[in-house]
């Protein structure tokens, strides 16, 4: 099979509401990254967990990223990854094609605590390297605790852990929070009782992985703007080169070449090969005041 048929997962292949949660196979996963925004910030860790409800399931995936970049040394005390540790590790790219692959299509439901966080971290990296996005069934801990317990001092996982009596010593790497997840998950369906996918939805804490709730960014460009996006669109994919002018702080022009755009958090980016500092580069679309393609393939 390849991988772009592994990927892409049709919507049809989603857990109905009817079924029942004995008969899936769950997925809790957890990434580490360099920081807390997903555009200008990588994945450096991605774990997971599948499992079924009756043990007869139960394996793990588990990889360092080499992000591109150095890894903030506030952060490396947080969760205890270097630059060291992803030195040699495989790219963004080789990481989410293997996950992706692992995952085995859009039967297994998902799950994660704070979801949104790793899905934007994951969606945008695919964006990134032009793969497709998962369509799962994603669940989150962290809002169905929410729902279902009133007696815990706050819902992060460690105090949610500690709570229910199977908190560890090590939080913050990937794998040990994706195992914390599964559990957390056994323990919140004991209280609730739920049996039947229709019954998680009844939770409010099951989307679908990457669709946000959040406005369109490409609704909320201005013309001229959506303009600009679609000549950098055109430009994807060749050796198109684009002179672009940029507002943030200051104005500055360059010469890119364009690679991906990628929508987040009711943004519009552009993703792209910058001659300038000869690195990738992301740029918000509606800060590109001028756009014009100065070389072609």
């Amino acid at each position: 099979m390849s991988m772009s048929s592994t990927c892409q997962s049709s919507q049809a292949e989603i857990p109905g509401h009817d079924e029942r949660l004995s008969d899936l196979t769950f997925v809790a996963f957890d990434v580490e990254t360099t920081g807390l925004s997903p555009i200008a910030c990588r994945i450096v860790e991605l774990c997971a967990v599948k499992f079924s409800l009756d043990g007869t399931i139960s394996e793990t995936f588990s990889t360092l990223i080499d992000p591109g970049h150095p890894i903030p040394a506030e952060v490396s005390a947080l969760h205890g990854i270097t630059d060291e540790m992803v030195a040699g590790a495989p790219g963004p790219q080789e990481a989410l094609e293997k996950f992706f692959a692992w995952l085995g299509g859009a039967r297994p439901v998902l799950m994660a605590h704070n979801a949104s966080f790793d899905v934007e971290f994951i969606k945008v990296e695919a964006l990134r390297c032009g793969l497709p996005i998962p369509q799962n069934l994603v669940l989150d801990t962290l809002y169905m605790a929410q729902v279902l317990v009133s007696d815990c001092a706050n819902y992060k996982l460690k105090t949610l852990s500690e709570h229910f009596g199977f908190g560890g010593s090590l939080y913050h790497r990937a794998l040990d929070d994706s195992i914390y997840v599964e559990k957390l998950f056994r323990k919140l369906l004991d209280i609730c009782g739920h049996s039947t996918v229709a019954q998680l939805h009844s939770t409010g804490s099951v989307a679908v992985f990457g669709v946000s709730l959040q406005e369109n960014g490409r609704e909320r460009l201005s013309p001229p703007a959506l303009k600009t996006l679609g000549l950098l669109e055109e430009a994807i994919g060749g050796e198109s080169r684009v002179r672009i002018t940029y507002q943030s702080e200051f104005k500055s022009t360059r010469v890119v070449m364009p690679k991906a755009v990628i929508e987040s958090r009711g943004s519009v980016y552009l993703n792209a090969f910058c001659l300038k500092s000869q690195a990738d580069r992301t740029f918000r679309v509606d800060k590109i005041v001028e756009a014009v393609v100065v070389s072609q393939k």
